[in-house]
């Protein structure tokens, strides 16, 4: 079936195929509960039963995170690799997950006290941060857009960012509150963090969407999407601002979950092909799906232990990475 002509039915099988798996996300961990139990806790919640109980305090919670997480990562990588028409470029890769995750330890190191806002806003600034080197690096190369020289600064910043962020971590002793977490993972979140990522999801999502006919322009290149009156400044800067809050929300909640960017918007795009106005929601769906699944997995394979969602993605992406590598570099 050619998807293209009919984003909206694919769209509601995947709205469907996301209900029933966070359906039987819920059912799964440590201790089975059935969906009759779980439908009750939904509408007539009980505190004293616990099994309503684990559904309302932390299986809800966490699936809510797993949405919100998969469909900022996922929208700020099709952006990024529509602004930079890059198709190796991903948060994760960039640098801006690993700028977020700087941002969000040295507010635990400066103001341990803090609210989640404060660190909310100290990992935009690190996502910020790494935004701003990678393209100084690449615009003092005389290679802005190039795809291969991009994703290379990009690791390397990274990989920059993330030992600066393990240096101060051990040096302040804040390493225990931190080794979870910068591993990414979503267990023992509560209602209030979710609530509080989830205005700024939405804000990056309408965002996107709102940009999505100028980012369609820049996928056609430059010279094009000047040509049809797209302003290519103001179209990168808005765009790079939706990245950020998505990015650095997300991060500050959940941690620098890799890959989801990255794999998430060519799916998309293979499906709905490169009319961003398609993709993008599209794309939202595929990485709610993909970090729900990805979740499920975390909770299954070693229960009643789990691994860092972080590492599962990873095993996802790192291949295919190397795959859009070597095409890039075969050409």
């Amino acid at each position: 079936m050619n998807w293209n002509r009919r984003p909206w039915l694919l769209g509601l099988l995947l709205l469907v195929g996301l209900v029933l798996l966070a359906s039987y996300s819920l059912t799964v961990g440590a201790r089975h509960i059935p969906l009759p139990t779980i439908w009750k806790a939904l509408v007539n919640y009980d505190p004293s039963q616990v099994d309503e109980l684990l559904v309302q305090t932390l299986r809800v919670p966490r699936l809510l995170l797993a949405v919100a997480c998969g469909i900022s990562f996922g929208v700020a990588g099709a952006l990024m690799q529509g602004i930079t028409n890059n198709p190796m470029a991903s948060p994760s890769i960039m640098g801006v997950n690993s700028g977020a995750a700087l941002g969000l330890a040295v507010a635990m190191i400066l103001l341990p006290d803090s609210s989640l806002n404060v660190a909310v806003l100290f990992a935009f600034g690190g996502a910020a941060l790494a935004t701003v080197i990678i393209m100084a690096l690449a615009n003092r190369n005389g290679s802005r857009m190039s795809p291969v020289f991009l994703a290379l600064a990009g690791t390397a910043v990274s990989a920059v960012l993330l030992a600066i962020t393990q240096a101060l971590v051990v040096y302040f002793d804040v390493a225990q509150d931190l080794s979870y977490w910068t591993a990414g993972g979503i267990s023992g979140v509560r209602m209030p963090q979710v609530l509080l990522l989830w205005p700024w999801t939405l804000i990056g999502v309408v965002m996107a969407v709102s940009l999505s006919k100028s980012v369609t322009l820049l996928s056609f290149g430059e010279e094009m999407a000047i040509g049809l009156g797209g302003h290519m400044g103001r179209i990168r800067f808005l765009a790079g601002v939706a990245v950020l809050i998505l990015c650095g929300s997300a991060v500050a909640i959940a941690g620098p979950i890799g890959f989801v960017g990255l794999v998430t918007p060519h799916m998309a795009r293979q499906l709905v092909g490169i009319d961003y106005r398609k993709v993008i929601p599209i794309t939202a769906l595929l990485g709610a799906i993909l970090l729900v699944g990805a979740d499920l997995v975390v909770r299954s394979v070693a229960a009643p232990f789990e691994i860092p969602l972080g590492a599962i993605t990873a095993l996802i992406g790192v291949p295919f990475f190397l795959y859009l590598a070597n095409r890039k570099g075969a050409r």
